[in-house]
C-alpha cells in the first residue's frame, strides 16, 4: 500500500498488534475502537488516560526499536511531524512494517482519520467520526461568519518570541475559527518573530500553550518588557489553549470550538453535546 506520506508499504491484510509512535495517533485508534490491537504507544501518550497504561517503547523521536521488537507488532503506526525517517528504515530492516500518518491542517486530519479507518479494516467507524467531526466543524464556521476577525498572535515560545507560520494546524485553526494570524505571512513552520514586529502588528489577542514546558504565568508576561504595550496585553485577551491544537487527531475539533469561543461571544459557538467515542518539530519527507 502507499502510506499518507507517498512511501510504498507491505502491510498485513488484518493486522491485529499495533505500535503507535505519535500521541496524535494513540487517540485516533482509541476513537475508532481500537484500545484492544494497540499493544505499545510512546511514553508521551497519555490521552485517553488508558493509554498511559500500555506498554512505552520510548520517547517519541528516539523509541527503543528493541522494545518495539519484543512487543511483536504486525504493524507500528508513526509520523513524518514526530518521528525520524531513520526509525522507518530501521523496522523496515527488522522486517516490520511502518505505516506513516500525517497531516497539516484540520481538512487533512480528516482525510487522515478515514484513511486509518480503511487500512485497519474500521472504514464504517472512521466515517462515522469524521461526520460527526465535519457537522461541529460546520457548526463553528457558521457561528463566526459575518463576525469581525481578531487579529491573533500564538506564542509557541517567548524568549525567543516563537510563533506559528502559515501551514501549520494552529494557522488553520484560528483561521476557522474565525480569526487571522497575525503570522501567517511568515516562511517556515516555527518563525521567530521580534518584539518591535510583534508591536507594529498589534494583535488583539494571544494564545499561548498550556504545557509543563511553558512555565511563565499570564501576569508575568503581562510585565515583560515590550509585552504590556501589546493591545492584547492591554486588553487583558491573553488566553491558554490546550495542546489540542497542534495534534491531528479527531481533538483537533475540540481545538476549533475552544479558539472559536476565545475570539467571539460565547454564543457564536454552540456547545456540542454530540457523545464523543474517545475520552476528552519540524516536518520531514519521508519520500
Amino acid at each position: 500500500m502507499t502510506d499518507q506520506t507517498g512511501r510504498r508499504v507491505n502491510i498485513p491484510e488484518h493486522p491485529e498488534r499495533l505500535v503507535s509512535l505519535a500521541p496524535s495517533i494513540t487517540e485516533t485508534l482509541y476513537a475508532l475502537g481500537l484500545a484492544d490491537r494497540l499493544v505499545g504507544d510512546t511514553d508521551y501518550c497519555e490521552y485517553p488516560t488508558e493509554a498511559k497504561l500500555k506498554p512505552h517503547v520510548g520517547p517519541i523521536l528516539n523509541p527503543s526499536l528493541e522494545k518495539i521488537v519484543t512487543l511483536k507488532p504486525d504493524l507500528v503506526l508513526g509520523s513524518p511531524e514526530a518521528n525520524r525517517i531513520e526509525t522507518a528504515d530501521r523496522l523496515a530492516r527488522l522486517g516490520i512494517p511502518l505505516y506513516g500518518v500525517t497531516a497539516r491542517g484540520v481538512e487533512e486530519t480528516l482525510h487522515s482519520i478515514e484513511d486509518l479507518g480503511r487500512v485497519l479494516g474500521k472504514a464504517p467507524e472512521a466515517e462515522q467520526l469524521v461526520e460527526g467531526l465535519r457537522r461541529r466543524i460546520a457548526a463553528v464556521e457558521q457561528g463566526v461568519a459575518g463576525r469581525g476577525r481578531p487579529r491573533v498572535l500564538f506564542v509557541v515560545w517567548y524568549r525567543p518570541l516563537t510563533t506559528a507560520g502559515a501551514h501549520t494546524f494552529i494557522t488553520d485553526v484560528i483561521h476557522r475559527a474565525g480569526g487571522v494570524s497575525i503570522s501567517e505571512d511568515l516562511p517556515g513552520e516555527w518563525p521567530r518573530l521580534s518584539l518591535e514586529e510583534a508591536l507594529r502588528r498589534d494583535p488583539d489577542v494571544i494564545l499561548l500553550p498550556r504545557a509543563e514546558s511553558f512555565s511563565p504565568e499570564l501576569e508575568e508576561l503581562r510585565h515583560l518588557p515590550g509585552w504590556r504595550d501589546l493591545r492584547a496585553v492591554k486588553n487583558r485577551r491573553m488566553y491558554f489553549i490546550s495542546d489540542t491544537i497542534i495534534r491531528p487527531s479527531p481533538r483537533l475539533v475540540d481545538a476549533l470550538e475552544e479558539v472559536a469561543r476565545m475570539l467571539h461571544p460565547p454564543d457564536a459557538v454552540p456547545q456540542t453535546d454530540n457523545p464523543r467515542p474517545w475520552l476528552p518539530h519540524a516536518a520531514m519527507s519521508w519520500r
